[in-house]
């Protein structure tokens, strides 16, 4: 008990006031059961499921996943990030949990850490009260609170936006003079940063060096205005100089994961996740100003995919512009540190904005990043960072002002949770169903995707074309059996082949054949693939188009050892994780023995609450109180369309197309324009049947004398195909029409409808099942 008060003591009980404001963050996934499907989770699940399986059968680091693409398995292991599914697995593993549960507690997880983490390195640079803002903003930004874990359900990405602010914290704890723990933890977690995401990661270990340079700068120009011995300016501190080593040490400890990615990159297609023209392509992502300021839309639970902005958060880029105004005036302490996060921002906020194409075209590896808005977590973590410098700045405009100094912070976290309540809303899910390998080789043989990819990324680049699911593959899940990898098509009935599988990424076949043979496989050759017959590791053939790999077999009887094993990359990787471990670890050994460690939760922090503290906490819970017992129940914070009413749309219609699909509604945002202007506009379908076509959409522009001038064509309206249309809920469709410079003034007819396009006909438009056409007419644009 002693030593349990003694933590106690040194814990700041500020944190607890951070899990009190992230609760309505966290409260879509704690008050309800199961994950949505069909999100980008439902792929996280199934990789779960699959290392789960894999670790349970005693390969704890597969880079190989055997029962993915019907069976003949690829290295996604090998290449994607793996904290996130490594920290499921946690609870994976244990009764009673399966893996929806588990990627759900990931989700949590990285909520929680955003907040924490952001808290911890604000507190420790500007105070208690900055530190409850600015993990207030960070945690309720929206792209952190919904986009990342609810609209897009990413797990690693959403897991690396709450390591980042961690790892800061860590590594500057460090700088201060922290203590082993503190130098064992500031490794590990620059670590984790890089294998958490494999962009993000990149992208938060780049923000992390930078960020140390820049301390070393501010030490410097700090030093030189002191006026002290200009011999030693340039001579770097040990404090640097540790920063610097944890950051090297941990990326030597994430070798195993980068290094292989790096090295063995041209083993796998990789093209497929960057596209000309395509949704992966960057051109068609960019945001602009205007909709990174704005507000959060209210989510809507009638719609198939609720509309949502890329934004920033209105208290997200307020509080940050105030930041940058009271350095501007001097009124914020620890300058450097506000102006690197201030000129991070904006470097984060040019690479969003179309302006920063040519930086895009010019640096070939950031295709990679896909989608520019991607940035807008990064930038969120500059913004919560510079909100609590202001929060700072303002408490010590307010000195001596007794209700400043009480209800400011509380004023600015409850407002920044209440512009985030419309995130806290996402659309209700069905239950997921069994998470199980039957189910996954069921999915993809729809078509829907295929090893947990939809663009074919990370097959084999040996793989010409992939090959369609064999039943004699996967047959025998049904009955709980292991994948059949052995081509029987091609073997005469005289060879007996028998099968063991001795862990799931070896497999041992013991065949007799009276003459020599090719024994195939209907499993994807990849480096680290050994085949041993006898016990002594032969050659192989590589099967083409498949991709397949091909053994080689003397006539008579052998124990032919298929395994996934290492190469020299992957050899070389894991060298250098454990030589970085042992440095690591002999530092802190080292340190222990010749100094007490310094490491505490709380530095410089009272024990317990001061006033303004529990003004902040009270206004916190009285904000989550309403909202879950009050606001929530009345459905005030979203929408909530039926029937064939969208109520986001501005005008409401019913035209009703071959009474397969009606148009509900539709929003121009202008009915006025130049030559040159492009035109948004959102429509808003509802499907009337069951369809089994999968109908295109078009809207035009028609000239007086119905001469079409402008167009927008969509082969799947909304970008989601019409066969899988859901009865109970509408599909929303944005177009823009970009108007010719040299379009004469005049009126114009904006019109839309449906066809398919492979045959060439349109669906009719009915009024009391009489057809009066093909297209309906919206509105009119008049050009000046």
């Amino acid at each position: 008990m002693g030593i349990v008060k003694q933590w106690a003591r040194r814990v700041d009980p500020g944190f607890f006031v951070v899990v009190a404001i992230a609760v309505i963050a966290i409260w879509p996934f704690i008050s309800r059961a199961s994950l949505p499907v069909e999100t980008d989770a439902e792929l996280h699940i199934f990789r779960l499921h699959e290392l789960g399986l894999l670790v349970r059968g005693g390969d704890y680091y597969p880079r190989w996943a055997p029962n993915f693409y019907h069976g003949y398995g690829y290295p996604i292991f090998n290449y994607y990030a793996p904290l996130a599914y490594y920290v499921g697995l946690l609870f994976e593993l244990w009764p009673f949990w399966d893996a929806v549960a588990a990627v759900k507690a990931g989700f949590i997880i990285g909520l929680l850490a955003a907040a924490l983490g952001m808290y911890g390195f604000v507190r420790d640079n500007w105070g208690r009260g900055p530190g409850f803002v600015a993990a207030a903003v960070y945690v309720y930004a929206p792209y952190v609170q919904y986009v990342d874990p609810h609209a897009r359900g990413v797990l690693p990405e959403s897991l690396s936006l709450g390591i980042f602010p961690l790892a800061l914290w860590a590594l500057d704890r460090l700088r201060k003079g922290g203590g082993a723990r503190v130098w064992v933890t500031a490794v590990l977690l620059t670590a984790a940063v890089i294998f958490s995401h494999n962009l993000m990661g990149l992208l938060f270990f780049v923000l992390l060096c930078a960020w140390a340079v820049w301390q070393v700068i501010i030490d410097l120009v700090t030093r030189w205005q002191g006026d002290k011995v200009k011999d030693h300016l340039l001579t770097p501190s040990p404090a640097h100089l540790l920063t610097f080593a944890a950051l090297l040490l941990g990326l030597g400890v994430a070798a195993f994961f980068w290094l292989p990615v790096l090295l063995e990159r041209n083993a796998v297609t990789l093209q497929t996740l960057i596209g000309q023209g395509g949704n992966y392509d960057f051109h068609t992502h960019f945001l602009s100003v205007q909709e990174m300021l704005a507000f959060s839309l209210r989510l809507d639970w009638g719609a198939s995919e609720p509309a949502f902005r890329f934004n920033l958060g209105v208290m997200q880029w307020v509080l940050a512009v105030v930041a940058i105004v009271l350095l501007l005036w001097r009124r914020v302490r620890q300058g450097g540190q506000v102006l690197f996060f201030a000129l991070a921002l904006a470097g984060l906020l040019f690479l969003i904005l179309p302006v920063s194409s040519p930086v895009w075209e010019a640096l070939p590896f950031m295709a990679f990043f896909q989608f520019p808005w991607r940035l807008l977590g990064a930038a969120a973590a500059m913004c919560a960072v510079l909100a609590g410098a202001a929060t700072d700045g303002l408490l010590l405009l307010g000195q001596g002002r007794r209700q400043v100094q009480e209800w400011l912070t509380a004023v600015l976290v409850s407002l920044t949770i209440i512009l985030g309540l419309p995130m806290s809303q996402p659309a209700p899910w069905d239950d997921f169903g069994e998470v199980n390998t039957l189910r996954l080789s069921l999915i993809e043989n729809t078509g829907r995707w295929l090893g947990t990819t939809s663009t074919a990324d990370y097959v084999p680049a040996t793989v010409d074309v992939v090959p369609a699911r064999k039943s004699s593959v996967v047959g025998g899940i049904v009955e709980g059996k292991p994948m059949d990898r052995v081509n029987w098509d091609v073997l005469p009935p005289e060879v007996i082949v028998e099968t063991e599988v001795i862990r799931p990424l070896h497999t041992r076949y013991i065949m007799d054949t009276p003459e020599k043979r090719l024994f195939r496989l209907y499993l994807f050759d990849f480096p680290g693939w050994e085949v041993r017959i006898d016990g002594e590791s032969v050659a192989t053939e590589l099967g083409r188009p498949d991709g397949f790999i091909v053994v080689p077999v003397p006539a008579g009887r052998h124990v032919i050892d298929v395994e996934f094993g290492t190469t020299p990359a992957r050899t070389m990787a894991n060298l250098v994780t454990a030589v970085s471990l042992a440095l690591m670890g002999l530092v802190a050994w080292r340190w222990r023995r010749r100094a007490v460690d310094t490491f505490s939760l709380l530095p410089l922090f009272p024990p317990r609450l001061a006033r303004p503290d529990w003004v902040t906490l009270a206004v916190v819970l009285g904000v989550t109180a309403v909202t879950i017992l009050l606001l929530e129940p009345t459905g005030v914070l979203r929408y909530n369309s039926s029937g064939l009413v969208a109520e986001p749309a501005a005008v409401d219609v019913m035209a009703d197309f071959g009474e397969q699909i009606a148009l509900i509604g539709y929003t121009a945002r202008r009915q006025t324009a130049v030559p040159g202007d492009v035109i948004p506009l959102e429509l808003y379908w509802q499907a009337l049947n069951q369809l089994d076509i999968n109908f295109q959409v078009f809207v035009h522009l028609l000239a007086p004398d119905g001469t079409l001038v402008a167009q927008s064509d969509k082969l799947h309206p909304g970008e989601f195909p019409t066969k899988r249309w859901p009865l109970d809920a509408y599909v929303r469709d944005e177009h823009y029409l970009a108007l010719p410079p040299d379009l004469p003034p005049g009126e114009y007819r904006v019109t839309t409808g449906l066809w398919v396009q492979s045959e060439g006909w349109r669906l009719p438009l009915l009024v009391d099942e009489i057809q009066v056409g093909d297209n309906v007419e919206l509105f009119t644009l008049l050009v000046k």
